[in-house]
C-alpha cells in the first residue's frame, strides 16, 4: 500500500527528518526536557482532536440527522405497509356453510402519527404469517374474488409502484439509511423484480390457453377451459405473493424495531405519543 503511494513516503521521510532535526538542535542547546515537554503537549493536542473532538462532531452531526432518519424509516415502512393492503384482503369468509364470521388476515393499529389535523401513518399488523398454509389459500381466495387477470394487474402495479418508491429512496438519501436496511431493501427489490416477471409469464400462460381453446373448441369448452386457467392463474399469483410478502416481512420488522429504539431519541415519537392518546382510527 504504502510502494503505491510515494507521496506519503516523502511526508513521513520529512516529518522524521524534521524531528531528528529538533532532537539535535535540543541536545546542542540543553533544552531536550523543554522539547519532550513540548512534544508531550503537542501529541496530546493532536490525540484529543482526533480522538475524542472528531467524534464528538460526529455524533453532533448524527444527532442533527436523527429526525430525517427517522422520517425516512416511517416512509419507508409505510410504502412497505401500502404494499401488503394491495397485495392481500384485509377478512376473509370463514370455512363452513351458514356462517358469516370472517377471518382478519392483517389490522391496522391505533398508534398513529399526527402532524397537525393530518394523520400521517397508521402501522400494519399481519395477522397471518407468511409460510402458514391460511396465507397462501386467503391470497387465492382473493385472486378468485377479484378475478385473477385482475388481480395480477393490481399485484403487478403494486409491486412496480413499491420497487420505484425504494428505488428514488435510494436516490435521494442513501446517505441516510443503514447498512443493514439497505442490503434488506436491496433483496427485497430483486425478488419483487422476479415476482413480476413471474406475474407476467404466468397471465401470459393464461392468455394463451384461453386464446387456443376459444380457436379450436366451442363456446361451452370455452368457457370450461377459461375457467380451468383463470384457476391456475389464481393459483400460480397466489404462492408467487405468498413469496414477496414473506421477503418483505424481514424490512418490515427491521424498520418497526428501529422505531422503538429511536423513540427516545427522535422528535417525531412525541407527535406519536399524542397520537395514542386520542381514541385510534376514525
Amino acid at each position: 500500500m504504502i510502494r503505491r503511494n510515494p507521496g506519503l513516503i516523502l511526508v513521513a521521510a520529512a516529518l522524521v527528518a524534521l524531528f531528528l532535526l529538533a532532537v539535535v538542535l535540543a541536545r546542542a542547546q540543553g533544552k531536550l526536557p523543554v522539547l519532550a515537554l513540548d512534544f508531550t503537549e503537542h501529541l496530546f493536542g493532536i490525540v484529543l482532536a482526533v480522538f475524542v473532538l472528531e467524534r464528538m462532531l460526529a455524533w453532533r452531526e448524527g444527532r442533527q440527522w436523527l429526525a430525517a432518519k427517522d422520517w425516512l424509516y416511517l416512509i419507508l415502512l409505510e410504502t412497505i405497509d401500502d404494499l401488503l393492503k394491495a397485495l392481500l384482503p384485509a377478512t376473509v369468509p370463514r370455512e363452513g356453510v351458514g356462517t358469516d364470521e370472517k377471518i382478519e388476515v392483517y389490522e391496522l393499529t391505533g398508534e398513529r402519527i399526527h402532524v397537525g389535523e393530518t394523520v400521517r401513518y397508521s402501522p400494519l399488523q399481519l395477522l397471518v404469517t407468511p409460510g402458514e398454509k391460511d396465507l397462501q389459500s386467503h391470497i387465492f381466495w382473493y385472486a378468485r374474488k377479484l378475478g385473477p387477470p385482475r388481480y395480477v394487474e393490481l399485484a403487478r402495479e403494486a409491486l412496480s409502484d413499491t420497487r420505484a418508491q425504494i428505488r428514488e429512496t435510494f436516490a435521494s438519501s442513501a446517505r441516510l439509511m443503514d447498512a443493514d436496511i439497505t442490503t434488506m431493501l436491496i433483496s427485497f427489490e430483486q425478488a419483487a423484480m422476479a415476482a413480476i416477471r413471474h406475474l407476467d409469464s404466468a397471465a401470459n400462460m393464461r392468455n394463451e390457453k384461453v386464446e387456443d381453446a376459444s380457436h379450436r373448441d366451442g363456446e361451452a369448452s370455452t368457457t370450461q377451459r377459461t375457467r380451468e386457467a383463470d384457476h391456475e392463474l389464481a393459483f400460480v399469483s397466489s404462492i408467487i405473493v405468498e413469496s414477496v410478502v414473506d421477503s418483505v416481512m424481514k424490512p418490515k420488522a427491521w424498520l418497526e424495531d428501529h422505531r422503538h429504539i429511536m423513540e427516545d431519541q427522535s422528535p417525531f415519537w412525541r407527535l406519536q405519543a399524542g397520537g395514542r392518546a386520542g381514541t385510534g382510527p376514525k
